[in-house]
């Protein structure tokens, strides 16, 4: 019976350190981009998506990847290299966050979610409930 317990005890042990291990790899810290060169761990790097003549966004729809440039807060630019079907809304959305590592001075992401401009702006929050209508 002591054996039976030792093994529970175990089983138990090894459930509990594969879901901190899990939990620890899905918690990617937010850091800006000069951090992130410095890292050499996977990071998420927030910034603006850089539409302009020297910084125009390409997708390769063979190789499914998307390249374009982001600055941070900082003022800060990178190359961002995402492998991934790129996301609707890439191609109007003001900014991204984007995780993955830093290799050769460009950011190459597994993971984008992009900010949806929103059709609100400067307008009333279409939540708020009118009052006396």
């Amino acid at each position: 019976m002591k054996t039976a317990y030792i093994l529970a005890a175990l089983v138990i042990s090894i459930a509990v350190g594969f879901t901190m291990w899990a939990f620890s790899s899905a918690m990617t810290p937010y850091v800006n981009i000069a951090q992130a060169r410095k890292m050499g761990t996977a990071v998420q790097v927030r910034g603006k998506i850089l539409r302009d003549s020297t910084h125009v966004p390409q997708y390769d729809p063979q190789e499914k990847a998307l390249r374009f440039w982001i600055e941070d807060d900082k003022k800060e630019q990178i190359e961002v290299i995402y492998k991934g079907a790129k996301p609707e809304a890439f191609d109007t959305a003001p900014e991204t966050a984007a995780r993955g590592m830093v290799r050769d001075d460009k950011l190459y992401s597994d993971n984008l979610v992009v900010k949806c401009p929103s059709k609100y702006e400067g307008g009333k929050n279409p939540y708020e409930k009118a009052v006396g209508k």
